[in-house]
């Protein structure tokens, strides 16, 4: 379940921004000038995640410590593991990224990414109402 938390919330900060506004079971917290540490609690269940911003307020990058046993002992443990956001587009009124590399050891010298995505479209299914 710990593995499934961290994807929820990393993936939340990657494709959904806007699903972690402050709220219940979500707050926020400055690291530095361009660092902020969400933390997404559900039940029993809390996940905290480091985003980076550039200059515009663009989340280039999250990073956090999830459950895994992808290391060379194959044991599971905390470790880190991050993401990067980039060729940022306007789509609908939102800005998201349309490449996105992530995976584990984050931050390390062993980083590999695993899941490197080039998106060529998005597009936002019709609500009826007054959505995108």
């Amino acid at each position: 379940m710990e593995a499934a938390d961290g994807r929820y919330a990393a993936e939340a900060v990657v494709w959904s921004p806007a699903a972690l506004l402050p709220g219940p079971g979500i707050t926020w917290a400055a690291v530095d000038d361009d660092t902020a540490h969400v933390t997404i609690r559900h039940g029993d269940l809390s996940q905290a995640v480091d985003v980076r911003v550039d200059k515009e307020g663009k989340p280039v990058a999250a990073s956090f410590q999830r459950w895994s046993n992808a290391n060379p002992d194959k044991v599971h443990r905390l470790q880190p593991f991050g993401a990067v956001m980039s060729d940022f587009r306007e789509v609908a009124g939102y800005r998201l990224p349309f490449h996105v590399e992530a995976g584990n050891m984050f931050g390390t010298d062993d980083y590999f990414p695993f899941f490197i995505a080039n998106v060529t479209a998005i597009r936002f299914p019709k609500t009826g109402g007054t959505g995108p």
